[in-house]
């Protein structure tokens, strides 16, 4: 009867342990990265009435009798299955698709978990957010992400110009040169020098005294308006016509100035191609002395075609600037290329005499060197290669009938850039981003895997810490020995089975009530025993 009241106990102790297993797998059933568990039975020890005798003296042999004594707990094991990825949109919330860990630490002890929930302190360290252990980076310390960090600028050392030249554009030249009507003249008629004082000009009425200014108005080639003042004297700007003409030069970026062998200005558009080109030379309101300066007209030389394009560069101090690229058809298969860019940014020069084709289109070679050359009113110079591509290929700069297209797809310089946010990749790499598109590796998150992940020990806030069951950590990276890949933006559901957990809630609470209907069956019997002795 002992025997019957054991069993039956031990039944509603494994059925309640079921039970108790169940509801702790449905209670957790939104609990992101929780692992279901399952309880396995093994039979208790037996009593054994009658033991087993072999076949003897022409008898066969008897098997043992024996009396089971109920059941018990074997083991209770975490089902270590693959949860689905449920989008969070958080790039701090990490999930793990495969058989790793992620390593947190207090500097004490690690502890290991399935949840990738994590986020910056006030230090900017990735930490657990729900415990605030730190996240261990494969350095084996806290990965700090540069939050308010600025990365320098970098000056531009070589652009990659591609696309296309029209074949059938016209090879000739177009030359815009903006004329004074007038000569400057000295002597009564002599025609002027570079080397003439400007009050020795018979065009000065009354002379120019120290600080007066002469005003220069004009347009660029581009459209620019320009608006200078030469001021007068020696400790200024200069007294000679040469003085004032190195002045208008500098002035205009697209356009150089001179005085003919008459005495006539000329101011020389650099870029071919139609142009906005205007200069006009007066003297300041408030001048003591001044001159007949004559006025100008633009003349228009050629019919061929241009193409224009606009290429961005930056300096040492990662500054933005435009350099103008002008494409002049000068022969079959043969361009020139003029660079110009903002006189109050710097001049640009070139070192290339001209781009060839092939007959096929492809782009053959550059005569002289693919540089152009900046100077910026700091006199600092800086060299650009430009890239046109592979000769003889069609990896850059064509030659085909129909538009021109050639731009500047790729260039090495970039400004100062902000800390804008953070991505971490598959390898588990954090990088930075800035604003100037630049990015920055921080680190790498830790993962770990175990022999024996079964063997690990629960000790909440979805923690793991190893055990002699589990063996030491073995430390890998994502995407190695097994530890899988890093999905940012999404955390690891619960593998718990909704469906199962009750079917085996249905059975648990049926055997629970076959045990206590033994336990009650043996009472039964008991007190019918108890009553034979009335």
């Amino acid at each position: 009867m002992l025997i019957s009241l054991t069993s039956g106990i031990s039944g509603l102790k494994t059925s309640q342990a079921v039970l108790n297993v169940i509801g702790d797998n449905l209670a957790n059933i939104n609990t992101s990265g929780f692992k279901a568990s399952r309880v396995n039975f093994a039979n208790e020890l037996t009593q054994t009435i009658q033991s087993a005798l072999a076949p003897s003296n022409g008898l066969g042999g008897r098997n043992p009798i024996q009396i089971g004594t109920g059941t018990k707990i074997s083991s209770i094991n975490k089902n270590f299955s693959q949860g689905n990825l449920a989008p969070t949109g958080r790039p701090f919330d990490l999930a793990i698709q495969g058989s790793g860990f992620f390593v947190l630490t207090d500097n004490f002890q690690d502890y290991y978990t399935r949840v990738g929930s994590f986020t910056l302190d006030k230090n900017n360290n990735i930490v657990d957010s729900g415990t605030s252990l730190i996240v261990k980076g494969i350095s084996g310390k806290a990965i700090n992400v540069p939050v308010g960090s600025t990365v320098e600028g970098k000056a531009t050392t070589t652009t990659s110009v591609v696309g296309n030249l029209n074949a059938e554009f016209k090879a000739d030249a177009v030359n815009h040169v903006t004329k004074s009507l007038a000569s400057y003249t000295t002597n009564n008629g002599e025609a002027a020098t570079g080397a003439t004082d400007i009050n020795s000009l018979d065009q000065t009425t009354v002379p120019y005294q120290e600080g007066d200014k002469i005003n220069i108005i004009g347009v660029e080639h581009d459209g620019t308006k320009i608006s200078k003042s030469f001021i007068y004297g020696a400790g200024n700007d200069g007294t000679t016509l040469d003085d004032l003409i190195t002045f208008i030069s500098d002035s205009f970026g697209t356009a150089s100035a001179s005085i003919d062998e008459n005495g006539y200005v000329l101011l020389t558009a650099e870029p071919p191609g139609n142009s906005n080109l205007t200069l006009s030379i007066s003297d300041d309101s408030l001048n003591t002395g001044g001159a007949a300066h004559p006025t100008y007209v633009t003349d228009t030389t050629g019919s061929g075609d241009v193409y224009v394009t606009t290429i961005p560069v930056y300096n040492t101090l990662g500054t933005p600037h435009l350099v103008t690229l002008y494409f002049e058809k000068t022969d079959s298969d043969q361009f020139t290329l003029i660079p110009t860019m903002n006189a109050d940014e710097g001049s640009v020069t070139s070192d290339i005499t001209s781009i060839k084709f092939n007959a096929n289109g492809s782009f053959a070679s550059v005569e002289g060197s693919p540089v152009i050359t900046i100077t910026y009113p700091d006199s600092s110079v800086q060299a650009i290669s430009l890239n046109f591509g592979t000769p003889n290929t069609f990896d850059g700069l064509t030659q085909f009938g129909g538009t021109s297209s050639a731009a500047a797809i790729k260039q090495d310089g970039y400004g100062e850039g902000y800390y804008s946010s953070s991505t971490i990749d598959q390898y588990g790499k954090v990088i930075a981003l800035f604003t100037n598109g630049q990015t920055k590796d921080v680190g790498q998150i830790q993962l770990a895997t175990f022999n024996n992940q079964e063997g690990l020990a629960t000790v909440g806030n979805n923690l793991l810490s190893q055990t002699l069951a589990s063996g030491d950590a073995v430390l890998r990276t994502a995407l190695s020995g097994g530890t899988g890949s890093v999905v940012s933006g999404a955390l690891e559901s619960s593998n718990v089975d909704m469906a199962e957990e009750f079917t085996k809630l249905i059975v648990s609470q049926r055997a629970f009530q076959a045990n206590a209907r033994t336990i009650t069956t043996t009472d039964e019997v008991l007190q019918e025993l108890v009553n034979l002795s009335r």
